[in-house]
């Protein structure tokens, strides 16, 4: 239940004294997203610890000052607001990450992402349908037609891998044009230091790059106003990336449900159509016919990104998030909120399996994919202030 008492903390501490100090709703934004960002990055360090000296305690010591020490050394100096270093990182992070994905082979790695995209479009270009084929690893694709589409242009270009340069060049470029409005600095920085983020490139997940462009769009609501300049473009863009990953809904729902409660009840109508045409027809070629997904479970991408987690705790987060929906006031609560029920839900089926097994077997087994806490560290990170 410690989630739920993350979701009312800022409610009942906003104003609590404490000497001479003021807890504030950003003090514990603030606090909990650094709490959280150690968190993910301490379960990556020991997991893929690759010296089998270092151990735990050492990693919990050595992690979170070398993080602090970079980043009071950037205060300290004044370096994080000046543009030369922002850009000077993100050079950095796209070069490295070209050249982890060019150093290590692809197929040894036992994480089919890459493979559940490289084969789908592999698939699609040779008239194949494209769902059904085992990933490298054995498992299927698990990703929704808009997500394998908008990777197809780079198969076709020589690695679905360019896809995630892509959507790190186009997040690394808004929050240089929006660093006015973002501690883009900041940002970059905790990015760059962050070891689930190199896992990310290093075994050619999309899983964080589709989550970062999620942060941009939703960003472009706060930013340019396009719920009121463009509100059915944004019905479609957002049933497009509900065809993209399951977990996307959770940040666009608490943005989208309560703006959407004030419109009209013809712009309602209209607003929840245009979201359902996004979301439906990119899988309508997929769902019918002797390959269809509706006549083959075992790859269905809707029922491999549904297969793990409890009801009744999901419905617990959902009732939850709907509630966190209603009272969010400013971008920085919003945003928190998403990261705090992306952090949650990842958080509960870890929970669940330790249960039912042991925390050894939770961290080092096959069955929970820590990588998934990755999705919430971009609203973490917006949430962190020097």
């Amino acid at each position: 239940m410690n989630f739920i008492v993350v979701v009312y903390l800022q409610t009942y501490l906003c104003q609590l004294p404490i000497g001479n100090m003021n807890i504030t709703k950003d003090n514990i934004q603030t606090i909990l997203s650094w709490i959280i960002y150690f968190f993910i990055n301490i379960i990556f360090c020991i997991k893929y610890n690759p010296v089998a000296g270092i151990k735990v305690l050492h990693i919990l010591l050595i992690y979170p000052l070398f993080v602090l020490g970079i980043f009071k050394l950037t205060q300290y100096k004044s370096m994080r607001d000046n543009k030369y270093f922002f850009a000077g990182i993100a050079c950095c992070i796209l070069l490295l990450a070209a050249l982890l994905m060019n150093y290590i082979d692809k197929y040894s790695v036992e994480v089919d992402r890459w493979s559940a995209l490289a084969f789908w479009s592999e698939n699609l270009k040779n008239g194949i349908f494209p769902y059904g084929t085992p990933t490298h690893m054995g498992g299927y694709a698990s990703p929704y037609p808009v997500w394998q589409l908008f990777h197809f242009p780079f198969h076709l270009l020589g690695d679905t891998a360019y896809g995630q340069l892509f959507c790190l060049a186009v997040f690394f470029v808004f929050l240089y044009l929006n660093k006015k409005r973002v501690n883009s600095g900041t940002f970059i920085l905790l990015l760059a230091l962050s070891p689930g983020f190199w896992w990310e490139m290093s075994v050619r997940s999309d899983l964080l790059c589709n989550m970062l462009l999620v942060y941009l769009f939703l960003s472009s609501m706060f930013y340019y106003q396009f719920w009121q300049k463009h509100i059915y473009l944004v019905a479609v863009i957002t049933g497009l990336f509900l065809c993209t990953k399951m977990l996307v809904a959770i940040p666009l729902f608490l943005f989208i449900f309560p703006n959407f409660l004030r419109l009209d009840v013809k712009k309602k109508g209209w607003f929840a159509l245009w979201v359902i045409v996004g979301l439906v027809v990119p899988f309508l070629p997929f769902l019918f016919g002797s390959h269809g997904i509706l006549n083959h479970p075992e790859y269905n991408p809707i029922l491999q990104q549904t297969r793990q987690g409890n009801s009744w705790v999901v419905l617990l987060l959902a009732i939850l998030i709907i509630y966190a929906s209603l009272k969010w006031k400013t971008m920085r609560d919003c945003f928190f909120f998403s990261g705090i029920f992306l952090f949650a839900l990842i958080l509960s089926v870890g929970m669940e399996i330790t249960l039912f097994n042991d925390i050894h077997y939770t961290f080092f087994g096959d069955e929970f994919d820590v990588s998934y806490f990755n999705v919430s560290i971009p609203f973490f990170l917006f949430c962190v202030r020097s």
